[in-house]
């Protein structure tokens, strides 16, 4: 059991009151005890172990004119009393009145008497505790003027009994308000359960209850809570409340969140009570629990659907099959410090949609040496959780597991989120993750030792992000589609050059914008691996590093020519003559300033050219005839010594889809009609 836990004698006191004939016990409920004599009682069977169970499992009671009533917690002893028959056969006898009869079962009986004075009482108790002055929004409340029912966030049915109470987030301040004062007529000298202090426990119709976001304190005192048979939802998140945690908080519940808060214990689960079997949901997660994952694992309610018990220290094993869990959609124990194995995942699994179990990190306590200090679960990844075709979420990062991603990934033909970045897995990314196209969303195996090439299936995966930076790759070219982000909205390795060379990512938008579907030729351009050095028309440097030289004349290419040009900077010859390339010349293409060569010619450009051409030191040649280039900048002359008089080529006059003259001063062949005829242009001498 957890640290608050004391298996040591407690000051339990037996006191008689003559006049009323009536024994009571005083201090019963032990938690410790409850433990061992219950789980006594289940190897047992029946027996003396149950009555004891019973007892401190369930506190103080009276006894009085040959009758238990009275009971601290009536509910907990109807559950542990029908649980005992239905299961041993055995009916409970009491131990700490020494009282030769059985116990028997009034305890199911009804017997609390409630009104609207009493409910509206029990309201006007918890105001007063809670510093109900200062609420955010106390509209009604203490006004002889309004209906309790008609309170801020009181909700009645239709028998004028309180059914919901509703106060999120509303600067509750204080004591969780279970009792909060004594009435007058007490006859007894101690506790008289049934009407000694007025609070929660009076609204016996409530059904609801959400005091989440505000700042209540202290411990709660579930005993007399699981009273409320008809509690259905309890949540008390996000408060600063400490202590224990008990899930099955009333015997009617479905839905409990203590998420938030600053519990350090959790109680196990314990078949005698009756929510057991009605529990749905249960949020414990953000907490300081502290106890052994066996202790709370082992067993769990079999309808639940919703566990979630995440960023706690809970530690050592979780066990090794978790059976019998056929309703459970989500299961969240991430951020605790857990190790060993993963549990193995049985068939009834088949409806599970969430499994996060991320982040586990070591155990670091000196008063406790003897604690795995592995950084969370480790071994491979059991075979049956290929098995969970509905899981949505898969999420097991952060820990050691070893082994490889199974092929058998692709049966979760749903998955949206897959996560397992952060071990130590190895061998090849299975290509089979490509199948789960439409459904993954996000994949993260980084920060492993993943081998072999990075699969192109990859890039299949619309809208996804895919991160698997840290890795040891034996081919570190990534796959063109995945670099290009052609239908993932995420790639993490896009912007490393290794794997994701710029200059390659340059002329695959190239060819996007020239159509270069459509190019006479177009060997290997696109290939998902093949070395951009290789592709047709592009000749690079001796390391193969970069692109020198990039000539596609004549080829077929259309569209327009891309601005990513302006990021082959280590380009020296552009050309693209004889093609139907249209819109305006990139004005990325005057940053390309190692370029001695660039012809455009014989294209359907249109617009100025870029200024960026006048500042281009090194060209020797530059040929732009041939297309509806309206404004020509100031351009140097060139040093013609190479090309002589084709060095600097284009169009002047008044070219037919124009009405003013072109200008360029120091053309040394100015095109006045169609250069591919010698009549119509005129020749300029270099100087």
């Amino acid at each position: 059991m957890g640290a608050s836990c004391s298996c040591e004698d407690a000051d339990v006191k037996l006191v008689t009151n003559h006049k009323w004939n009536l024994t009571e016990t005083v201090g019963l409920r032990n938690e410790c005890k409850c433990d061992f004599w219950y789980r006594l009682c289940e190897f047992i069977g029946g027996g003396e172990a149950c009555d004891y169970a019973a007892e401190y499992c369930c506190g103080d009671y009276d006894y009085y004119d040959g009758t238990f009533k009275n009971h601290n917690s009536p509910g907990c002893y109807c559950d542990f009393y029908n649980y005992a028959l239905r299961e041993f056969d055995y009916e409970l006898k009491p131990k700490a009145i020494d009282v030769d009869q059985e116990f028997n079962n009034n305890t199911c009986e009804d017997r609390w008497y409630t009104s609207s004075i009493i409910e509206k009482e029990g309201l006007e108790a918890i105001y007063e505790a809670t510093n109900g002055p200062n609420w955010t929004v106390n509209d009604g409340w203490m006004s002889n003027e309004t209906d309790h029912c008609d309170w801020h966030g009181i909700t009645c049915n239709s028998e004028n009994f309180v059914s919901k109470i509703e106060l999120k987030d509303n600067n509750l301040v204080g004591q969780f308000p279970l009792y909060t004062r004594y009435t007058d007529y007490n006859p007894h000298l101690y506790s008289h359960w049934q009407n000694a202090k007025y609070g929660l426990t009076n609204l016996h119709k409530l059904q609801v209850l959400d005091l989440a976001g505000n700042k209540l304190t202290g411990t709660i005192d579930y005993g007399p809570l699981y009273n409320l048979k008809e509690l259905t939802k309890f949540d008390v998140s996000g408060n600063q409340l400490i202590g224990e945690i008990e899930a099955l908080v009333a015997p009617s519940v479905k839905h409990v969140d203590l998420s938030n808060n600053s519990f350090t214990t959790m109680r196990p689960f314990r078949k005698y009570r009756a929510s057991y079997e009605t529990l749905r949901h249960v949020d414990a997660s953000i907490n300081e629990i502290k106890q052994n994952a066996v202790e709370l694992f082992t067993i769990i309610p079999p309808n639940i659907q919703q566990l979630y018990i995440s960023n706690n220290i809970i530690y050592g094993n979780l066990p090794h099959t978790l059976d019998g869990l056929s309703k459970l959609r989500k299961f969240n124990i991430a951020s605790n410090a857990l190790s060993g194995t993963l549990p193995a995942f049985t068939e009834s699994f088949t409806t599970l949609q969430e499994l996060d179990v991320s982040n586990q990190k070591p155990l670091e306590d000196p008063d406790m040496p003897n604690q795995n200090m592995a950084p969370g679960l480790s071994a491979p990844i059991p075979e049956d959780i290929w098995r969970s075709l509905s899981l949505k979420i898969l999420n097991l990062a952060g820990n050691s597991l070893e082994g490889t991603v199974s092929s058998l990934v692709s049966n979760l033909a749903v998955l949206e989120v897959f996560n397992l970045s952060n071990n130590r897995l190895i061998s090849s990314i299975p290509p089979q993750l490509g199948m789960l196209e439409g459904s993954l969303k996000h994949l993260d195996l980084s920060n492993n030792k993943l081998t072999g090439v990075i699969p192109s299936e990859l890039g299949q995966l619309q809208g996804a992000s895919v991160l698997l930076k840290t890795n040891d790759f034996d081919d570190k070219t990534a796959p063109l589609s995945l670099c290009m982000l052609l239908s993932v909205n995420e790639f993490d390795l896009a912007n490393e050059p290794a794997f994701c060379p710029l200059e390659r990512n340059a002329l695959s938008d190239f060819y996007d914008s020239a159509k270069g579907g459509e190019w006479t030729n177009e060997t290997k351009w696109k290939d998902e691996y093949a070395s951009f050095c290789d592709w047709k028309g592009v000749t690079c440097d001796d390391g193969r590093n970069h692109v020198t030289k990039l000539n596609l004349t004549n080829n077929g290419l259309s569209g327009r020519l891309s601005e990513s040009i302006g990021d082959l900077t280590f380009i020296k010859e552009l050309d693209l003559s004889d093609n139907d390339i249209k819109g305006s010349i990139p004005t990325e293409i005057g940053l390309l300033s190692n370029l001695t060569y660039l012809r455009l010619s014989y294209n359907a450009f249109t617009g100025a050219a870029p200024k960026g051409l006048g500042m281009m030191g090194g060209l020797q040649l530059l040929q732009l005839q041939s297309n509806r280039i309206t404004d020509m900048p100031n351009v140097p002359k060139l040093n013609s010594s190479k090309y002589g008089k084709s060095s600097f080529v284009t169009d002047c006059g008044v070219p037919s889809a124009f009405d003013s003259a072109l200008k360029c001063d120091n053309c040394t062949i100015c095109c006045e009609y169609n250069c591919s005829n010698i009549a119509y242009h005129k020749t300029f001498a270099p100087t």
